[in-house]
Parts: C-alpha cells; sequence; structure tokens
C-alpha cells in the first residue's frame, strides 16, 4: 500500500494523507454508550433568609449517554445529604435539596462540583415564595388566550418584592 492512503490517528482524530495534502479531520460525535451524567444550573433560593428559614438548593441533572441509568446526586458543603434519579437516554430532572439553616452566617453549598452559596442574617429578609400555577385552559387553539396565574407569598419577617417570570414555549 502507498502512502497516499494511510491515516495516522492521534488522540481520536484521523490526521489523512491523501494525494500529497494533508487534511483533519475529527472523529464522529457520537452519544456515549451506557449511562453518563451532567449535573448543571445550581439555582439557590432565596439567598438570604432568617435562621430557622428554609432554603431549597436545585439543580439539573442529565443523562448524555445512550442507556437508562442512576445517578446520586451529592449535596456538600455546611449541609450534606444525597438523592438518586433515574434517568432514560436524553432525559432530565430538577433534583431539589431543602435545608434550613440555624445560625447567622454565610452558608457555602456544594453540589456535584457546583459551588454556592446564601446567607442567614439576623437582619429581618422578605422570602417571596411563588406556588399554585394555574394554567386555563390546558388545551387551546392557536390564537386562544390563555390565563396563567401563580400565588406569592412572604414568608418572611420584613417587606420585600420578587420579579416573576414566565416563560411560554
Amino acid at each position: 500500500m502507498d502512502n497516499k492512503n494511510k491515516a495516522l490517528v492521534i488522540g481520536g482524530t484521523a490526521v489523512v494523507a491523501a494525494l500529497g495534502i494533508w487534511a483533519l479531520t475529527r472523529k464522529a460525535e457520537a452519544v456515549p454508550p451506557g449511562a453518563e451524567f451532567k449535573v448543571s444550573n445550581l439555582i439557590i433560593s432565596p439567598e438570604e433568609v432568617n435562621p430557622g428559614q428554609t432554603v431549597t438548593i436545585y439543580c439539573t441533572v442529565a443523562n448524555i449517554g445512550g442507556e437508562t441509568g442512576s445517578y446520586t446526586v451529592h449535596l456538600g458543603g455546611d449541609f450534606v445529604a444525597q438523592q438518586t434519579v433515574t434517568l432514560g437516554p436524553g432525559e432530565s430532572k430538577v433534583v431539589s435539596f431543602t435545608v434550613t439553616p440555624t445560625v447567622a452566617k454565610t452558608y457555602s453549598v456544594s453540589v456535584d462540583g457546583l459551588t454556592g452559596s446564601f446567607i442567614a442574617t439576623t437582619v429581618p429578609v422578605a422570602d417571596i415564595g411563588v406556588e399554585n400555577l394555574v394554567i386555563s385552559p390546558t388545551v387551546v387553539y392557536v390564537g386562544e388566550p390563555v390565563t396563567i396565574s401563580v400565588r406569592a407569598t412572604n414568608y418572611g419577617t420584613a417587606v420585600g418584592s420578587r420579579t416573576i417570570v414566565c416563560n411560554v414555549s
């Protein structure tokens, strides 16, 4: 076989010599075999509370692999917990942990490499929760009106405000 038809593979990249011209081609991107998980979108809410008020820590777990599998999400930092989820290929799920600080200080949070913090303070704070999502009607034709409503409640000890964003897709 002559050198014009040989290929050299270096780190998953094929370097091909053809007719004296070098071409660089990437190995085809493929879905990883088995289950493979990615953790993203760490959200801590609210970011400021009084001791004794709850804080919810959210993240998104996605199975980017080709098979169904289970994954254990680990909460670390000043609080320790874990939660196991089972996801099919291409599926994702929001995982949440609820914690309650007992003293006024800045608390550290980590979830599988993602980090953040929140503050527990003795200064009164607003803690506005958004609950009771109602969509009516649930089935419509294009162009028909839909009413989307929520209830906002301040569970905190101070007056405050919160922006509520509705994304429709």
